[in-house]
């Protein structure tokens, strides 16, 4: 039996959002291209990255959506919304520095503020954790086929319930279902 997952805290709360986190342990949600080391170091360099843990966790009330547009990418790229009956398996990234999230508050501008959620890594109790989306999406194409190849690999290496979860629990922008493997 899982224990249950306190509220997430709302957008801009003032209260400690890493209160039950170790010191130097600071907790990051990732559900696209982040999903793995290339991700990381794309992200934050080789700085660091040697010294985090990734392991899968299951977020829920949210689901993935294709609704972004990144110029990096011809058409939609990842991102999560608000869904009461769903969840995400994605990757909780652990022991980020206050350095590390000033590195990616600037490569994700467009998604801040960051958002302080619950999640239930497979393998323990729940945690808080950090985690970047796009409050209103601004893509309503197709998806990147690129964009879906890396994401599918970086998923496919952090484990089957994360892969599966991108495979058959996505949705496009107009939130119908998207299947693919």
């Amino acid at each position: 039996m899982s224990t249950p997952l306190p509220p997430a805290t709302s957008p801009g709360d003032p209260a400690d959002e890493f209160a039950d986190a170790p010191e130097g342990r600071l907790r990051l949600f990732v559900y696209s291209l982040m999903m793995g080391p290339e991700g990381l170091r794309e992200a934050l360099g080789e700085r660091r990255t040697g010294t985090l843990r990734l392991r899968p966790a299951r977020l829920p009330g949210w689901r993935r959506i294709w609704n972004v547009y990144h110029p990096d990418w011809s058409g939609a790229t990842l991102n999560v919304e608000p869904c009461k009956d769903a969840a995400v398996v994605g990757v909780l990234i652990e022991g980020l520095a206050e350095e590390d999230f000033a590195v990616l508050d600037r490569t994700e501008s467009s998604l801040l503020p960051r958002e302080t959620v619950y999640v239930q890594p497979m393998d323990g109790d729940p945690v808080s954790a950090q985690l970047y989306w796009k409050r209103k999406g601004n893509q309503e194409g197709h998806p990147s086929g690129q964009y879906r190849s890396v994401v599918k690999q970086r998923a496919y290496r952090a484990g089957w319930e994360v892969y599966e979860s991108l495979c058959r629990a996505s949705v496009d922008a107009a939130g119908q279902p998207l299947t693919f493997g």
